[in-house]
């Protein structure tokens, strides 16, 4: 009788274990107040819906990362950058170009994570604080409140809840107004090895033969930052791409020190023979589908495709959405997803992360690009 009793009693108790392995790797206080305290850069949280908020669940498990297609966003924190905000920034950062000459985007982290984008673009500097890892774009202060590690912790909510996924995030040592170097190296280091980062972060130093199924869930750091100011146990973190990167340049080749190769577009500030949009607009599509082509396929060997969709020339005011959107002719975004739709890119495989200006005001530009 007594056993008859308990049956329920264990059922419950079988159904719940898993709930238990499910819970959260991290605390849910502090994510909380990290959520509020990033919204400026995060944006407001809200868990994500959308088949775009899984797209990676019909990507195979044994899919190379090097061998995916994935969107993703330059500048990333930069997207609330206002005119407004930058008048409110003048006592740090004194008189600076207008705006928006540093806006690459119009949507949130956690709108841009909603539309499909994996890959992230983040560059730092100390607030004038000198204790808080805060973004910037160049000399633009982007946000005083929204620290680094907040950050970093809206990508853990999200992996959380769609442990399909897989994030590459870009970290750059941007700004280096306040504190000093060997600070902002700890820091950043301090953070992507914590151990609730740990949990989410891809310890591998090497992306070439990583399988998706090896970091769904997880992010893989590309790191633009050196380490060589502290021990040298701390000199080993995500994939290294510090030596070699070439300023400005539409095809250029790098090795990491675990062997990577990894083929970059990064023509950021095109310089046509003629002036005006067209001519450097089409300059800057000619090289981002050059090398999407040449990723596609592997043309210049195997390894890690970067694809820099982003631009800007400043002194004919052609800033990143004039470049991305046009102006009366057609921007960069929209001669890619022809280009990606109809034209010579339609069915390409393997097109490496294609980092994007204003892509959510293409529509289907970041589906051209998954596809």
């Amino acid at each position: 009788m007594l056993s008859i009793l308990l049956l329920p009693l264990l059922a419950i108790l079988a159904l719940a274990a898993p709930l238990e392995s499910r819970a959260p790797k991290y605390n849910v206080t502090s994510m909380n107040e990290a959520l509020k305290r990033g919204s400026g850069i995060l944006g407001s949280y809200s868990k994500c819906s959308g088949s775009l908020c899984s797209w990676m669940s019909k990507v195979s498990d044994t899919t190379k990362i090097t061998d995916m297609s994935i969107p993703g966003t330059h500048d990333t924190a930069s997207w609330d950058y206002t005119l407004l905000k930058q008048l409110s920034y003048l006592k740090y950062t004194n008189i600076i170009y207008p705006s928006a000459l540093y806006r690459c985007g119009t949507q949130s982290i956690f709108a841009q994570l909603a539309a499909g984008n994996r890959a992230f673009d983040l560059r730092v500097g100390f607030a004038p604080n000198g204790k808080d890892l805060v973004f910037f774009h160049s000399e633009a202060l982007l946000d005083i409140n929204a620290r680094f590690e907040d950050v970093i912790q809206g990508f853990y909510r999200f992996l959380e809840e769609n442990p399909t996924e897989s994030l590459l995030i870009s970290v750059k040592d941007e700004n280096a107004t306040w504190g000093t170097t060997q600070a902002l190296q700890q820091s950043l280091y301090t953070t992507l090895t914590s151990s609730v980062a740990q949990s989410y972060v891809n310890p591998s130093t090497s992306i070439s033969s990583t399988a998706l199924s090896a970091v769904r869930g997880k992010m893989t750091i590309l790191r633009r930052f050196a380490l060589d100011q502290l021990s040298s146990s701390q000199q080993s973190l995500g994939i290294d791409l510090t030596n070699g990167w070439s300023d400005n340049n539409a095809d250029f080749s790098l090795t990491t020190p675990s062997g990577d190769k990894v083929f970059i577009e990064d023509l950021y500030e095109p310089k046509a023979d003629k002036i005006g949009l067209t001519p450097n607009v089409n300059l800057k599509l000619n090289a981002t589908t050059t090398h999407i082509s040449a990723s596609s396929s592997k043309s210049k060997g195997d390894g890690l495709y970067i694809t820099f969709a982003s631009s800007e020339q400043a002194y004919q005011l052609l800033f990143p959405q004039v470049m991305a959107q046009g102006l009366i002719v057609p921007g960069v975004n929209q001669g890619l997803k022809k280009w990606l739709t109809t034209g010579q890119g339609k069915g390409l495989k393997k097109k490496g992360i294609v980092f994007t200006d204003f892509a959510s005001e293409t529509s289907g530009l970041v589906e051209a690009i998954i596809a």
